[in-house]
């Protein structure tokens, strides 16, 4: 492919399918009451708009993503556990007050109603 001199003019035809481009299509047909020259513009316009924004939303590397996110997650834990107290309840055994709790005792096992 030969690129176009800085004088030449290069032509851009594509082809739109109604199914996969709709949203193309009822765009363009908002632009068709513009004057002579103003819709080749506007589609420019959103070309460039389309690269730049591609240029700009380049997603960094999964293990940069990564890092950062333990970092915030780390942050957060830390700030989190920095106001935390942590306190030991005393418990007393309880004396059992019924055949079921006795039973229950010899298992290991505590009944919660």
């Amino acid at each position: 492919m030969q690129l176009p001199s800085a004088s030449s003019t290069t032509k851009l035809c594509l082809r739109l399918h109604p199914d996969r481009d709709a949203d193309l299509i009822a765009w363009l047909e908002t632009l068709a009451g513009l004057p002579f020259g103003n819709k080749g513009e506007a589609v420019k316009v959103a070309l460039r708009r389309g690269i730049n924004m591609e240029e700009e939303s380049q997603p960094a590397a999964a293990a940069e993503l990564l890092a950062q996110l333990r970092t915030v997650v780390e942050a957060a834990v830390t700030s989190a556990l920095a106001d935390a107290q942590v306190v030991k309840y005393a418990t007393t055994p309880m004396t059992p007050t019924s055949e079921t709790d006795v039973l229950l005792d010899a298992l290991g096992k505590d009944l919660t109603l």
